[in-house]
């Protein structure tokens, strides 16, 4: 997927050439449903993986697959998604 680029420091549309900046932002969305809690998004309610919640919590065994459909309900070609016991998550 690509999608308008934005600097992240100074949040000012980035534009090369005379023209706005166009890259992949698969990385962006991704990490935009992980990091969010359902209820977030007014259009899409259900979406939401709520990593930060199992920061403190247990481990919920269908988080992976949960997480892998909503992903590719966003349009990212998602194969396998794993969490580790560390909190990594890996996306493939």
């Amino acid at each position: 997927m690509k999608g308008l680029q934005i600097d992240i420091d100074t949040g000012d549309l980035m534009v090369e050439h005379g023209s706005a900046v166009v890259a992949d932002s698969s990385g962006f969305i991704a990490e935009i449903v992980l990091r969010s809690c359902r209820g977030e998004f007014k259009e899409h309610p259900l979406l939401g993986a709520e990593a930060p919640l199992m920061l403190a919590g247990e481990h919920d065994p269908f988080w992976p697959g949960n997480t892998k459909k909503m992903l590719r309900a966003c349009g990212l070609d998602v194969s396998n998604l794993t969490l580790s016991h560390d909190g990594t998550v890996t996306i493939y």
